[in-house]
């Protein structure tokens, strides 16, 4: 294994809760106790938690945490997912590359848009990582992408689960069971409609759907 970068992002596919994007460096001195930790991209919770912990003690990594305020206003001006993602990525792999500060000749992402596209969501960024790779299902290739996958779960989890706290309701994850839409709409007549735009993603269909149900 050469040393490299790699990076991944939670919380796209959730209406609740924040988009987590973590980029991290792996050396080659790192691959013996990674692989001792078992890591797998099946882990559960618990396990996630758990090594989360050792790697952030561990490895050099940043995390960009984008919560569902500042998500929201981003959409309102007209980006896309896939455009926030990719100014995220950046960010997070130029971060790491200055915490290394040495040059390291492999970066991978995982691919969720061509490179074409994806570097013209960048063209009128002030630095843009040129030589990336990106490959589909790059965490069961590379330690770096693997890392970044628990990292970002792990403080994904982490703000998910204050979320739920702070509104005292057991929030569900993902966008597509009816449960996420009935919590929804709790919360809505609970705390008013302009709680939703602090809690979830406006724009998935889940938005549209109970904006008319409140």
């Amino acid at each position: 294994m050469e040393s490299h970068v790699g990076c991944y992002e939670t919380g796209s596919l959730d209406f609740f809760g924040p988009l987590c994007v973590v980029a991290c460096y792996v050396d080659q001195k790192d691959e013996k106790e990674l692989n001792e930790l078992g890591l797998d991209k099946e882990m559960s919770t618990n396990d996630i938690e758990k090594i989360g912990k050792i790697l952030k003690d561990k490895l050099t990594y940043s995390l960009l945490l984008l919560d569902n305020s500042h998500y929201n206003q981003y959409v309102k001006e007209g980006q896309k997912l896939s455009c926030i993602k990719a100014k995220l990525y950046n960010q997070a792999v130029t971060n790491v590359m200055q915490k290394v500060a040495m040059k390291v000749d492999k970066k991978v992402v995982n691919q969720f848009v061509s490179p074409k596209t994806y570097y013209n969501y960048l063209k009128s960024e002030v630095i843009v990582v040129k030589d990336l790779s990106f490959e589909q299902k790059g965490e069961e290739q590379y330690f770096a992408i693997m890392c970044s996958s628990i990292l970002s779960k792990y403080a994904f989890y982490q703000y998910f689960n204050n979320m739920s706290r702070s509104l005292k309701v057991k929030l569900p994850r993902g966008n597509t069971s009816s449960v996420v839409d009935h919590v929804a709409v709790s919360i809505a007549k609970k705390y008013g409609k302009k709680m939703l735009l602090k809690v979830t993603k406006t724009n998935m269909t889940n938005y549209k759907r109970i904006k008319d149900v409140i």
